[in-house]
């Protein structure tokens, strides 16, 4: 029995009234801090670690860049900062009075700060942003991956990463993955699978659903990502395979988690605006100095109900809860355990119709096709992760992080269609077995023709998508971080082991009985929503899949003296998976049997797959300033990546499909480290492309080569004058190159992949402290299919052949129909505005108010072979920002 609006809008306004209570307690506001630039160091000297003699300090509290400088003057230490003077002043220590060696002294000096001391010589010691992420980074730069599997500063890491910090999410209001990610070049969004709901995008051409990890272990439930949490999104593009695993052919993305900070602070921010959108957010951090070590508890809490701009029957409604709690913070075993809980109960949308080609004719952008009070989308994905390090000197530590992670979800979608779309493309000329068929009806030709057809006659199929499911993960990853010299050479390496357990158990649901849907079809001009939902329902597979998986690598950063850096790593995956597939019942006469009735056991397959990853890289740095690089590695696709296998044995001799990705690039930064600019040229090959089959829908097949090659440019800044920035442009280059399946598709661009990107957002401080913001993005034409580049639109008449000689078909068959038209299965580019103007009231008061798809532009978002999801209408948030 599925809820209705009214009982899930009860639901949650006690969720937000909690929260509102929750929001109201009090807290101290937190210290703002300035940009991140460097501050002179001591010489270079073979390694060793600093005396171990203790000596007598008397260094006063007060200003922390005073304190390092008394620090020095008292070791000869040199001690390099890795975030900006501005940003150092305001910092203060608790100063040193007593005995102590060098390396203790160091640490009593950074006590309370949320910074951390790393010896690199017995002369030599750099000062950095603890898990990059203990103190509040808002106010400058991010110059360092918050993994410790990135062992340099970004400006000397040899690949293409994205960072969107949080000032720029907190500008534009932004409240999900999808959104932000709409920063990052190379990137394009698309609607999600049939089987899977959730973000679904695609990196440098090649498809990205499985590759979105939070805080560097895979996270591949199917649920819609708030960014309520988020201290930044990291998206790395080229060769990551090595660091991340399967899959990762063009890059993957990392959600980065607020965690405990030194410093006490209360931030509520709301939001109110067109569509009834209410959105509450809440960050409590209070630490506990006296308590184990240094003890620091730390609460996210989001709610929000709202609808979306120009479709009148999409309804969001979240809410978010995210504990964490850290000890012993200023220990040599620091420890946090942390927990994420996400549910969502919208009622969801699959847009609009294909008709061939292109979007229907004369659909209306508001239409919805589905059922209001009976399509819904419920997820609820609850995931706790425990992080533990012990830094055995201050050259060497061993880290870990373990996860047990929930994902549920139920679901019911109505995915609107009118024809059914070839399995291949035809070109001009060509002869198939048959016209496309009515989807309401595939035993019945379709009645609508490409330019002779009144829209008003069209009739849509309500196509039901219905799915329950849960997916789990049990994962460990432990590592260790070691800086050493061999033959006065200074090596940066780190080296671990990752694996676990994935589950995932989906049952589904048909409507079809003998070619036909049981639920009733609609009118593409007037579609009737207040249609009572009926149909006959029945299960068609219950699925239980189990992959256990390990993984071991490593990467050695070598560096060959001041210029240049030489790195290079390997992995090897193992992953044993077993799939059985059964329906519980007998379908009614003429449902769909897509398993083996259950009778005296369950049809099973068994696929153990496992494969060497490699990188290499190599860094040129002219200057402090800047880096030039070249970097190789390669990556594999598993047949069992989507927790998944194909119901029949074909699959299980399938090959993984094998990934090459080349990129040279450059990096540098400007204004004191203010503004950073990186640009890249890379090409990317897959082998053993895997699509559906041709001939058979049930099964996948390995179907050739695919390659992607294009440039990269973006730049980040955050510069005087209230003036914080992010740009980028992206041309990509996508082809099919070899396709035994599908000969058509050779030489055809990639699905969801727009030749051009570009983003842009940029603030300025104007008279009366106000802050005013503009941004756009533009995303190029996209294909919706790799297989089905283009499709036939008009036919010539049945043709008849002897048994033997027709053009089509088999041998057997006689009846043929010859292409006479066809056309690209695209949807157009687009170009979207926004806007922002915000003014602090008071130093804890902040107004804000963004408006998005300024212009009101009606495009396609996210594109799917089966349906198209139009992009939000003209919207605006207002805002209001406390600190406490």
């Amino acid at each position: 029995m599925t809820s209705t609006r009214n009982e899930r809008k009860e639901i949650f306004n006690s969720r937000l009234a909690a929260l509102a209570m929750m929001a109201a307690c009090g807290g101290s506001l937190a210290l703002a801090q300035g940009p991140l630039v460097p501050v002179d160091g001591g010489a270079d000297a073979p390694a060793a670690a600093p005396t171990a003699a203790p000596q007598q300090f008397q260094i006063p509290a007060g200003s922390l860049s005073e304190g390092l400088e008394a620090y020095h003057k008292a070791t000869g230490i040199g001690v390099s900062v890795k975030i900006g003077k501005e940003r150092l002043a305001t910092f203060q220590t608790p100063g040193v009075s007593g005995s102590y060696t060098d390396a203790a002294a160091l640490t009593k000096l950074l006590e309370g700060t949320g910074l951390s001391a790393q010896f690199v010589s017995e002369h030599e010691a750099i000062v950095t942003i603890r898990h990059m992420d203990a103190v509040d980074v808002t106010a400058g730069l991010q110059d360092e991956m918050p993994l410790a599997k990135f062992t340099e500063p970004l400006l000397d890491t040899p690949q293409t990463v994205s960072v969107v910090p949080k000032f720029i999410l907190e500008d534009q209001g932004t409240s999900t993955l999808k959104d932000a990610l709409r920063n990052v070049p190379g990137i394009s969004m698309a609607a999600g699978e049939s089987g899977a709901q959730g973000d679904n995008l695609t990196i440098r051409g090649f498809t990205a659903r499985n590759d979105i990890f939070l805080d560097g272990i895979r996270d591949f439930g199917s649920y819609y990502r708030d960014s309520f949490n988020f201290e930044a999104v990291e998206a790395l593009e080229g060769p990551a395979g090595v660091q991340f695993g399967r899959g990762s052919t063009g890059g993957v993305i990392n959600q980065e988690s607020k965690v405990p900070q030194a410093q006490q602070f209360v931030r509520i921010g709301t939001q109110f605006g067109t569509d009834a959108t209410r959105r509450i957010t809440a960050d409590i951090n209070e630490p506990l100095p006296d308590v184990a070590g240094g003890a620091v508890v730390r609460v996210n809490i989001m709610g929000q109900e709202g609808g979306v701009a120009g479709r009148p029957f999409d309804a969001l409604r979240r809410f978010g809860l995210a504990p964490s709690l850290e000890l012993g913070m200023n220990s040599k075993a620091p420890f946090t355990l942390s927990y994420l809980h996400m549910s969502e109960n919208d009622t969801p949308d699959y847009g609009l119709p294909w008709f061939y080609n292109k979007l229907a004719p004369g659909v209306s952008r508001h239409a919805y096709f589905g059922f209001p009070d009976q399509n819904y989308l419920r997820t609820n994905a609850d995931i706790l992760t425990a992080k533990a390090a012990y830094n055995f000197t201050p050259n060497v530590s061993l880290q870990t992080i373990a996860r047990a992670a929930n994902y549920p979800r139920s679901v019911q979608i109505t995915e609107p269609q009118i024809c059914t779309a070839p399995s291949a493309s035809t070109p001009v000329g060509g002869w198939v077995t048959a016209l496309p068929t009515s989807s309401i009806n595939t035993t019945q030709t379709c009645p609508y023709v490409p330019g002779a057809v009144n829209p008003s006659s069209i009739l849509v199929n309500r196509n039901q998508i219905q799915v329950k499911s849960v997916e789990g993960d049990l994962w460990d990853q432990t590592q260790i971080v070691a800086r050493f010299r061999t033959f006065g050479i200074r090596h940066s390496f780190v080296g671990g082991v990752e694996g676990g357990q994935e589950i995932s158990n989906p049952i589904r649901y048909s409507y079809t009985i003998s070619s036909a849907n049981t639920v009733p079809s609609t009118t593409l001009i007037n579609p009737n929503t207040a249609a009572v939902f009926s149909g006959t329902g029945y299960i068609t597979s219950v699925v239980h899949t189990k992959v256990e998986s390990v993984g071991l690598y490593f990467v050695d950063t070598v560096h060959l003296g001041r210029f240049f850096e030489l790195s290079g790593g390997m992995r090897w995956d193992r992953m044993d998976t077993g799939y059985n597939i059964y329906q519980p019942v007998a379908p009614p006469a003429g449902g769909t049997v897509t398993a083996t009735v259950l009778t005296n056991g369950v049809p099973g397959l068994s696929l153990v797959e496992s494969q060497p990853t490699y990188r290499a890289a190599l860094v040129f740095k002219p200057n402090s300033h800047g880096s030039v690089y070249f970097d190789y590695g390669t990556s594999f696709n598993p047949a069992a990546e989507s927790i998944s296998l194909s119901a029949t044995l074909t699959s299980a001799g399938l090959k993984p499909e094998e990934n090459e990705s080349y990129e040279l690039g450059a990096k540098y930064s400007f204004f004191a480290e203010k503004l950073q600019v990186e640009g890249a040229i890379f090409r990317t090959e897959k082998d053993n492309a895997r699509e559906t089959s041709a001939t058979n829908s049930t099964l996948t097949v390995n179907a050739g080569n695919q390659a992607v090659k294009g440039i990269q440019v973006s730049a980040v800044g955050r510069l005087p004058q209230g003036m914080d920035l992010v740009v980028g442009y992206a041309y990509l280059d996508s082809r099919v190159i070899s396709s035994p399946d599908y000969p058509t598709s050779v030489g055809q661009p990639l699905a969801n992949v727009p030749t051009q990107t570009f983003n842009f957002f940029a603030t300025h401080r104007v008279p009366s402290h106000v802050i005013v913001g503009v941004g756009g993005n533009y995303v190029g034409s996209r294909t919706a299919s790799s297989t089905v580049p283009f499709i036939p639109l008009t036919y010539g008449p049945a043709t008849t052949f002897a048994a033997g000689s027709a053009p089509c078909g088999t041998a057997s068959t006689t009846t043929c129909y010859q292409v006479l038209s066809t056309a690209e299965k695209q949807v157009p580019g687009y170009w979207v505005f926004n806007a922002m103007v915000k003014r602090p009231v008071t130093d804890r008061l902040e107004l804000q108010a963004n408006v998005y798809n300024a212009l009101n532009r009606f495009y396609i978002d996210l594109p799917h072979p089966s349906h198209l999801i139009p992009g939000a209408g003209v919207s605006a948030l207002i805002g209001v920002n406390f600190k406490f």
